[in-house]
């Protein structure tokens, strides 16, 4: 048990290595371990909730009618207020979300979904994240449809205010084609109604040039207000900063994004989610030098 509770700490100490971690890493210690040891056991269906400090967690799964090989899912995170969790891709510092599966069980493939992030900014420190409770959607494809599936694993992200907390929300959930009860499903289609729309030629990323150790990114915006963000995450080891706005004209704007990791690779692939008021697409394609 404490082995896992050391992998925990290792593996948010290196994504929350920020300045503000160091003056809080006993807390943060104690604040783990205490994450870890609220987490109900998981049952068959959706997962029960993992309570910490700042909220809980757990994973809902509606599922699917007999012979249907995509199953859709959602993590769920409450947030108590004032505490915030981190995007896909947390910028300076963080601990971005991310499943893991024990066993295949008959899951082909898996996949984490993200609506569009608030930027924040703490002192030196700037990042990308959720500050209202949020629910990221889920995906899982079946190896063999026509049988029963079991998802089991973990769920592991950051929960912050003045600390960072790494919560691991473990979840075995059979798949058995048996009907989900109508909150699980509105809950699930929910989330995934949240998420941002298509990129398109007049709402999306132009062109991306990189430079060194940044890349320049130029953006199609519909109007000319409200104000516009983009956020970026990386794939392949490649981790990238938070954007800065260059420059804006009337439905143009160039952006600035650093290469955290991966500056050695001569290619980097950008999934991106530019907003602008209460709209939001996502895309994803490849910087050129």
């Amino acid at each position: 048990m404490m082995s896992k509770f050391r992998d925990i700490l290792d593996k948010a100490e290196k994504a929350c290595n920020g300045p503000r971690m160091n003056t809080t890493m006993p807390i943060f210690l104690a604040a783990a371990l205490s994450a870890a040891a609220f987490a109900s056991p998981s049952q068959a269906g959706n997962s029960d909730w993992t309570k910490t400090p700042g909220g809980s967690v757990r994973l809902i799964v509606d599922n699917p009618q007999k012979g249907v090989s995509e199953v859709h899912g959602a993590v769920q995170i409450n947030l108590d207020p004032g505490w915030k969790t981190y995007w896909r891709e947390p910028g300076d510092a963080g601990v971005p979300p991310e499943l893991a599966l024990s066993q295949e069980g008959n899951i082909k493939t898996y996949s984490l979904g993200f609506p569009a992030p608030h930027r924040f900014e703490d002192g030196n420190s700037k990042w990308a994240g959720y500050k209202k409770s949020v629910a990221l959607p889920v995906i899982l494809t079946l190896a063999d449809p026509s049988k029963p599936a079991q998802f089991k694993g973990h769920a592991f992200l950051g929960i912050c205010e003045a600390i960072c907390i790494p919560v691991t929300a473990e979840f075995d959930i059979s798949i058995d084609n048996s009907p989900s009860d109508a909150l699980t499903k509105t809950l699930v289609s929910d989330a995934f109604a949240a998420l941002p729309d298509k990129a398109s030629a007049s709402f999306g990323v132009k062109s991306a040039v990189r430079r060194d150790d940044h890349v320049k990114i130029t953006v199609q915006l519909p109007a000319d207000q409200p104000q516009s963000d983009l956020f970026v995450a990386g794939e392949g080891g490649v981790t990238f900063g938070m954007a800065k706005l260059k420059s804006r004209e009337a439905a143009t704007a160039v952006f600035s994004v650093p290469v955290l990791t991966g500056k050695d690779k001569k290619a980097v692939t950008l999934n991106y989610t530019l907003v602008q008021g209460e709209k939001a697409v996502s895309g994803k394609l490849e910087a050129q030098e």
